[in-house]
């Protein structure tokens, strides 16, 4: 801790322990204490690569890995004291936060997933998660997490955050392969708010919380609402801030002073911020809400691989080419940014079905913005999102088949349809015809209600659009009038007269009785 809030430790003559005294501080620095404040803040503080003036600096107290700004009122104390030169510096604490007349309420939870699952499907459905959702949110140690797990039911229970974690990913893995009865699935998922959501356990953030909310978000994404699914992003993204992991780096060199943090554990912590970061604004893209303020850096933070299928950082890659600043009165230079967030959307790499399902929402969601604009390139933009949108349909039909319920392999297809609608052109018209032969075999596969309901609702604008063109064929129709005979045509074609008297002239008067008598008369025929 002395190392990395840069004080100089003193020890106790002939002991090992640290001692209980207060850390020497130097005449230099309290005789300049702003230079003693800034040493406990964040290193984006001084950094002159940084010149976000969002990043704000703060302190992060390592003993619980809890980040708060230097403007805060919880961090006040400890800089007053600083500047008084005080014997003993007050701690980071919530002083005087409340009236302090009720006491805080108890935990209130438990652990039962031991007695709900058994340890067998536990480890089946370890490894669906692990070939199912990690390769493409590659957060957690799996090989630590299977160790913790084990040890979990076999008497040696880990803390209730853990286990709200296991909750996370049994869940998960039970949406993507059913081996779970739908309302033990329902009951994992519920056990994990009732922990996340505790008082006495939710007051204290780590990496764990966050990992749990990750798994809950990523579940109710595929499964509930969309205003459900930004607020729990959100919720991350609070999280994230509040551990310090918005400053992934920092954070590491904070937690363990000048020494080198394994490789493991920075790992860990910044894939953890990087994956957080890319679902929250997924999610608040898509649904067009404001999208927090991130640390951008985080996601270009190179990671290596960590199995030859981990795919996290072409997540990276696609969410980073978005603009995440909202829609301003710069509608030029807004138009601008958008046109290059979608080309690089479109020639990034994607190795997953899933990431060719998510880089044609994303295309799509750039396309909807630069459509209220009314830019002027945009046939440009619609070949390119018919691109992407072509080539995520086939991703959407084999997910499906294998079983797979990614929240875009109906969402995708729904959406590129919708768009090629809106286009109106001749080449949306072609594709059309390939996306709702998907969508059918999507719904049909899926044979769910919402599924349906977004089939029927593509099937009624194609009507409307037809009809639109029918209403416009016939205007057009009765504006031209009946079409003109060819002149030439005529003089080729063989004469057919329709009036026997104009072919000759006498033909009238060698039929000159009475045709109708004719017809009236009666015929006796011979038996």
């Amino acid at each position: 801790m002395c190392q990395g809030y840069d004080y100089e430790c003193e020890y106790e003559s002939g002991s090992s322990k640290l001692s209980a005294k207060r850390p020497a501080v130097s005449e230099e620095s309290l005789s300049r204490p702003e230079e003693k404040v800034a040493r406990l803040t964040s290193p984006h503080s001084t950094s002159k690569q940084n010149t976000d003036s969002s990043i704000l600096p703060g302190i992060l107290e390592p003993s619980k890995a809890r980040y708060v700004g230097r403007y805060s009122s919880i961090a006040f104390p400890l800089y007053v004291g600083l500047e008084v030169q005080a014997t003993k510096l007050p701690r980071l604490h919530s002083f005087a936060y409340h009236s302090g007349i009720r006491k805080e309420p108890p935990c209130a939870v438990t652990h039962k997933i031991s007695e709900k699952v058994s340890w067998n499907a536990t480890r089946s459905l370890i490894e669906v998660y692990k070939a199912t959702i990690h390769p493409v949110f590659g957060f957690l140690d799996m090989d630590h997490f299977y160790t913790l797990c084990e040890k979990h039911w076999h008497g040696q229970p880990q803390d209730m955050v853990f286990e709200a974690m296991v909750s996370g990913v049994l869940a998960l893995s039970s949406l993507f392969n059913g081996n779970l009865d739908q309302d033990v699935e329902m009951w994992l998922m519920l056990h994990a708010k009732e922990i996340l959501e505790d008082c006495s356990i939710s007051r204290f953030p780590s990496l764990e919380q966050i990992a749990a909310w990750i798994l809950r978000a990523i579940y109710i994404r595929c499964t509930g609402r969309p205003h459900v699914a930004w607020l729990t992003s959100c919720t991350i993204m609070h999280l994230v801030e509040a551990t310090g992991l918005h400053h992934a780096s920092e954070f590491m060199s904070q937690m363990t002073g000048s020494v080198a943090p394994s490789p493991e554990i920075s790992s860990t912590a910044i894939r953890t911020a990087q994956v957080a970061t890319c679902l929250h604004i997924v999610i608040a893209f898509e649904y067009g809400r404001s999208i927090m303020t991130v640390n951008r850096q985080t996601l270009e933070q190179p990671l290596p691989a960590i199995r030859e299928d981990d795919l996290t950082h072409q997540l990276c890659a696609l969410v980073l080419a978005l603009p995440v600043t909202q829609i301003t009165g710069d509608s030029a230079g807004m138009a601008e940014e958008l046109s290059a967030a979608l080309e690089q959307v479109v020639n990034a790499p994607v190795g997953h079905d899933f990431l060719r399902l998510l880089r044609a929402d994303l295309a799509l969601g750039v396309y909807r913005r630069l459509r209220i604009m009314d830019s002027k390139s945009q046939q440009m933009h619609n070949d390119r999102v018919i691109t992407v949108g072509t080539a995520a349909l086939p991703a959407a039909r084999r997910l499906v088949s294998q079983g797979q319920p990614w929240w875009n392999v109906i969402g995708t297809t729904f959406q590129f349809a919708c768009a090629l609608l809106a286009m109106d052109t001749t080449s949306g018209c072609e594709r059309l015809v390939e996306t709702m032969d998907s969508l059918e075999f999507v719904v049909d596969q899926l044979n769910t209600h919402l599924a349906r309901e977004a089939l029927s609702t593509a099937r009624q604008l194609a009507r409307a659009s037809l009809d639109k063109k029918r209403k416009g064929v016939e205007a057009l129709e009765r504006v031209v009038g009946p079409p003109l005979p060819d002149p030439s045509a005529a003089q080729k074609e063989p004469q057919t007269p329709q009036d026997l008297s104009a072919l000759s002239p006498s033909l009238d008067h060698q039929f000159s009785f009475d045709l109708d008598s004719l017809w009236a008369m009666e015929f006796q025929l011979p038996l």
